[in-house]
């Protein structure tokens, strides 16, 4: 009964494995929609572009901030073990009065019987009356004092630097999102080019093979006929060495299958090594209106962006110029100070200040106007470049939808080839079974046909490809 119970538990075991492995598979079945939002969710390339746009929309913040006035607080103590000591010497001070005009006569001075005054020998003149001031020691503490105080400033005007700053700041945010949707769109051109390359790659593996069926039923039937002698050796020869070449060349496309599959894998995020099952096919029909806003560029993230740089060159003129205008600001403070002692004794003090600030700019000799005029030579330089740009950018536009338009025709001219190679191939095949066809003319119609094949599978790609190609390039290019 033991036993019986480990093998269904065993068995209960293996069915849960298989079953998660085939959920697993289920999960790796794939479409051009999904691949496009498991790579965009992998990129690494998007996602920095992303933490651009955050550190951009910061810095808008930041830059806000100076349209606002800055609190702060401040703090200072001070401790020194030893006073400052130092002595004010006394003596006798002559007594002054002031009289009606307010000036500073001496009280009860010395007269000579002339009517002079007596000068003593320092030449001043001697008193009747003298006050006596006592000699004063002062020290000067510091062991516990501090202050404390908060300020607040407030630009009023700096020539508009902070709005140039601020504007400034504002189209880097909206270049950083530009930016994010370039990206975006670049992740999905390289999602689709691995992705029609993996179908290339699986379609011609499948052409690869049913050629190599082919050239294998004519051996076995060359091997046959020549037991019998109704063929010669060396068409026998001939025929096992096109077998050679054509399973050289099925093995280049399962290799070119496999390292296309790694290549979409590591787009998406998926392992390099995992099977890969995807359910779509190449198609021949066009998918995109190649006529319809041929020469519009709004929809592209590279031309708002140069509109961004030059406007962003504008801001700079006027923020190099605010450097050169005049500048206002006003600022408050309120702080408290004590613990500064004078002879042992210390009384805390509060006060209130204001101050207003102006300074204009007078003479520079022509740094201001020389430095201003370099920054617009610089915004023209961006300007002509945005133009020249803008002009590539039409000739692309124009390029990709003449390349949709080369890839349609080539597929239409391939798949006629194709039916007319399937033909030659039929009635080669038919008059080699009766003699009337050589073994190096139906091998050749075989050659022709498989050739015929992959050039029918390429251009199907190259179709799938150029509207990629199209999208992006007029700005259309979305999940």
């Amino acid at each position: 009964m033991n036993d019986h119970n480990i093998m269904k538990t065993g068995l209960l075991f293996i069915f849960i494995l298989c079953w998660s492995g085939l959920l697993q598979a289920q999960e790796q079945t794939l479409d051009l929609s999904k691949c496009r939002k498991m790579a965009v969710e992998n990129s690494k390339k998007l996602q920095a572009a992303e933490q651009q746009l955050q550190k951009a929309v910061f810095e808008k913040n930041s830059y806000r901030a100076n349209f606002l006035p800055k609190f702060s607080a401040s703090g200072l103590y001070a401790y020194m073990h030893e006073k400052m000591k130092f002595d004010i010497n006394g003596g006798y001070l002559p007594v002054y009065d002031v009289n009606d005009l307010g000036q500073s006569i001496p009280v009860n001075s010395l007269y000579m019987p002339e009517g002079k005054p007596v000068l003593g020998a320092d030449g001043l003149p001697l008193f009747k009356q003298y006050a006596f001031m006592p000699d004063i020691q002062l020290a000067l503490g510091l062991e516990n004092a501090y202050t404390l105080g908060v300020m607040l400033e407030q630009p009023l005007y700096l020539g508009g630097k902070v709005r140039s700053a601020f504007r400034m700041a504002s189209i880097g945010k909206e270049m950083a999102d530009l930016n994010v949707r370039y990206n975006h769109a670049e992740v999905i051109a390289e999602t689709d080019a691995a992705y029609w390359q993996y179908l290339k790659v699986q379609e011609q593996l499948k052409a690869a093979e049913k050629y190599l069926a082919v050239v294998k039923e004519l051996v076995r039937n060359l091997e046959d006929a020549y037991q019998t002698g109704m063929v010669a050796q060396n068409d026998l020869l001939k025929a096992r060495v096109k077998q050679n070449e054509v399973e050289l060349m099925v093995q280049k496309a399962a290799n070119g299958k496999a390292l296309a599959g790694m290549n979409l894998c590591r787009i998406i995020g998926y392992d390099l090594n995992a099977t890969l099952a995807v359910n779509d096919s190449l198609g021949e029909d066009r998918r995109v209106d190649c006529c319809s806003r041929a020469d519009d560029l709004s929809g592209r993230p590279e031309y708002h962006m140069l509109e961004k740089q030059v406007e962003l060159k504008e801001k700079e003129v006027a923020l190099t110029r605010s450097d050169f205008l005049p500048q206002l600001g006003v600022s408050a403070s309120y702080g408290y100070m004590d613990g500064i002692t004078l002879n042992g004794k210390s009384d805390g003090v509060a006060s209130f200040s204001a101050l207003a600030s102006l300074k204009i700019p007078i003479y520079n000799w022509g740094e201001g106007r020389n430095k201003v005029k370099a920054m617009k030579a610089e915004k023209e330089m961006i300007r002509l470049q945005k133009e020249e740009t803008e002009q590539k950018m039409q000739l692309e536009v124009a390029q990709a939808r003449y390349n949709v338009e080369d890839a349609e025709t080539r597929v239409k001219l391939t798949r006629k080839s194709l039916f007319q190679a399937e033909e030659n191939l039929q009635v080669s095949k038919n008059r080699f079974e009766v003699g009337m066809e050589t073994l190096t003319n139906y091998l050749e119609a075989q050659a022709q046909w498989q050739q015929a094949w992959c050039d029918w599978i390429d251009a199907k790609a190259e179709l799938r490809l150029s509207e990629t190609y199209y999208l992006k390039a007029t700005g259309r290019l979305k999940d």
